[in-house]
């Protein structure tokens, strides 16, 4: 046994546990860093594969690393915050302070509006709609995976533009003229689909927050209904209340 594990009343793997996890809160390994392999660490430190899973599987619950499926363990970033307070984009709440907030459209195309979907947007099931898929990234990580529908009558002037890296209300009210008033927003703990966890860069099983948004007009109309995923060792919700005078 080596690298300063001792035999004592504490399990080798809370030892382990315990010494990686002093190393990241000290800054001796970086966010983003990738941690040796689980062979490397078990030579390293004299100890078993298992041994060494537990240690890392505890650190990954505890939100201290971040499992990539094929390619190792690494030091978790930061997780950012937005603010629920007011109805904002992804990038207006987190772009600046050295952060960049940039995307990918996966696909965008007419069809059939769902159950759940044509519900949301005041639709016919079936009703003709446009959808919209992007993976948004924080810098260079994988953040949200993000499914959008919306009213075929907007979503056919969106063609043109930029939607992998502008946030959508800030397009429907700069570019179509449209009154974003609020949102509906509901959210959950989910764990990632496996096609989920391949675009997010995580292992299957991880835990996401899934959350579901509604955007009306001032006069109450749907603009916009979508499905985000994030990854929840990345990002959070944050929110301010005050309790009332009774």
């Amino acid at each position: 046994m080596r690298a300063g594990l001792v035999h004592s009343a504490q399990s080798l793997y809370a030892q382990l546990r315990d010494q990686l996890k002093a190393e990241i809160l000290q800054g001796r390994r970086a966010p983003g860093e990738r941690l040796p392999s689980e062979a490397e660490l078990t030579a390293h430190y004299g100890v078993s594969r298992i041994t060494v899973r537990q240690a890392l599987n505890d650190l990954q619950k505890e939100g201290l690393l971040v499992k990539a499926h094929g390619k190792g363990s690494f030091v978790a970033q930061p997780a950012v915050a937005q603010d629920l307070t007011r109805l904002k984009g992804l990038a207006e709440s987190l772009g600046g302070a050295g952060r960049s907030v940039h995307g990918r459209v996966l696909g965008f195309k007419p069809v059939k509006a769902s159950a759940e979907a044509a519900a949301r947007l005041g639709l016919a099931k079936g009703a003709p709609v446009m959808q919209l898929q992007t993976l948004r990234y924080l810098n260079r990580e994988a953040l949200s995976l993000n499914h959008s529908w919306m009213p075929l009558a907007i979503g056919e002037r969106l063609g043109r533009i930029d939607l992998a890296n502008r946030d959508i209300l800030s397009v429907y009210e700069n570019e179509l003229g449209l009154a974003v008033h609020h949102a509906e927003l509901s959210i959950s703990a989910a764990l990632a689909t496996p096609a989920q966890a391949r675009a997010l860069a995580v292992a299957p099983g991880s835990a996401v927050l899934q959350v579901e948004r509604v955007v009306h007009a001032a006069d109450g109309a749907p603009l916009h209904y979508e499905h985000t995923v994030y990854r929840s060792d990345l990002f959070s919700y944050q929110l301010t209340t005050a309790r009332s005078a009774a």
